[in-house]
């Protein structure tokens, strides 16, 4: 299944090489970008950075590829069977309400774990057992294949005491409350025809609602006038809202050609969205309610690519620009685009612009801008205002590795402190500056 319509991506994790679903020793599945969660079993996903870990070459003993649906529900079940058949269960109970699960394993000894959401791997080491007697708890043994029922209570009771107040998500199934993402809905207020609901945090509001409007878009997706539409998304929560969509591409029903829309009536060669984006299918109704807010934006952005990047693009109206710098200037790159068959274009929001913008003016500026022996440096309180030298909140010229800043009018250039030379460990916020910017920044 192509990655727009997939519900979820899920990835298999091997030692020694890639194999058969039945070597894997890790189920993985990824939500967004920089969001991972391992399955722990029992119903409940835990996060997670092992393909990050991988990716960036912190784990060179391990592999791991995409599953299919099929895949992911063998390893699942798998990975279930395993936790039934070499740990007991215990139910740990105060009042006769149950608060814990506590694992002991069958064939070896091995201190019991706690099954906790926030342990390493979905689990952390127990004194629970050895108190209980002390404590007047009560402790029964339960078949494996209730235990995600009692934990889904446990996390019901959880977020009920903790007074939660961003509305409810509900399930259609009592177990799947461990599990946000198989939420099916989102409202402010119980109701009869809701049997199984959990409170949720002011945070997970969106995201939750973003899930459910991606889950139910993906499943209903078919094409409009022969081809599939999608609205791209910064992340899931923005995704509650078609009015945060920040572009709209359509594809042809086998994903082989990609276009942006651009304005009513033109669309223009796109490069596929990329596996990180989140990426909503649209119906007539919404792609009418994105096309018509897109259409009428006072600003879009737009990154233009061929064999690397070509321009980056902003569009106001209809007048066009291009990054050069910290600013803007005439641009015809959209005219010529279309005879060039190497060339695609991409919309991107205004946050991701500003940053690559500032990358490209780094890498513009590196090495240019020195006087004689000193290289000059401005210093951001934050990335996203680092394109505007009137927000510089600190001054800094550097000679080989000593760095001095400047410290006002009265008493010059001092040496950095240890915190301010700390800087270098963010050049996010650090953009080589010249001599001419330097003395308007101090004047």
């Amino acid at each position: 299944m192509d990655f727009e319509l997939a519900e979820c991506r899920y990835y298999g994790v091997f030692r020694d090489g890639v194999g058969s679903v039945d070597r894997a020793s890790m189920l993985v599945r990824k939500l967004e970008a920089y969001r991972e969660e391992e399955y722990a079993g029992h119903g409940l996903w835990v996060e997670t950075e092992k393909l990050y870990q991988i990716d960036s070459g912190r784990d060179m003993n391990s592999d791991y590829r995409q599953l299919t649906e099929a895949e992911e529900l063998q390893l699942r079940q798998e990975i279930d069977a395993s936790w039934a058949a070499n740990w007991h269960h215990h139910v740990v109970s105060a009042d006769a309400v149950p608060f814990a699960v506590v694992l002991t394993a069958k064939n070896h000894r091995s201190r019991p774990v706690l099954i906790a959401r926030d342990g390493h791997r979905g689990r952390t080491e127990t004194d629970l057992l050895d108190r209980a007697p002390e404590e007047s708890w009560a402790v029964e043994e339960a078949e494996p294949a209730a235990v995600p029922e009692i934990l889904a209570r446990i996390e019901v009771r959880r977020r009920e005491e903790a007074g939660l107040t961003g509305g409810y998500a509900v399930f259609r199934r009592l177990a799947d409350a461990l599990d946000l993402v198989t939420a099916s809905a989102v409202v402010p207020e119980r109701s009869e025809e809701h049997e199984f609901t959990v409170r949720l945090a002011l945070w997970e509001t969106e995201h939750v609602a973003g899930l459910v409007r991606l889950r139910n878009a993906k499943r209903r997706a078919a094409p409009v006038d022969g081809r599939q539409h999608f609205a791209l998304f910064q992340s899931i929560s923005a995704a509650a809202d078609m009015r945060n969509a920040h572009s709209a591409v359509r594809s042809t029903v086998d994903s082989r050609r990609w276009e942006m829309f651009l304005r009513p009536g033109e669309w223009l060669p796109a490069s596929r969205p990329p596996q990180h984006r989140t990426v909503l299918p649209l119906g007539p109704d919404d792609l009418e309610t994105v096309l018509a807010r897109l259409g009428a934006a006072e600003s879009r952005y737009l990154e233009v690519r061929g064999t690397g990047r070509v321009a980056l693009l902003r569009l106001t109206g209809t007048t066009e620009e291009f990054a050069v710098d910290l600013g803007w200037e005439p641009s015809d790159v959209l005219t010529r685009l279309p005879g060039e068959d190497s060339w695609s274009v991409s919309e991107i929001d205004e946050r991701t612009m500003t940053n690559l913008r500032f990358d490209v003016a780094c890498l513009g500026r590196s090495g240019q801008h020195r006087d004689g022996e000193y290289e000059y440096i401005a210093v951001f309180p934050a990335r996203l205002v680092a394109l505007d030298l009137s927000h510089a909140q600190l001054v800094i010229r550097r000679r080989d590795e000593a760095e001095e800043k400047f410290a006002g009018p009265a008493r010059g250039w001092e040496p950095a402190s240890p915190e301010e030379r700390g800087a270098t460990a963010y050049p996010s916020r650090r953009l080589p500056i010249s001599r001419a910017e330097m003395e308007r920044l101090i004047s």
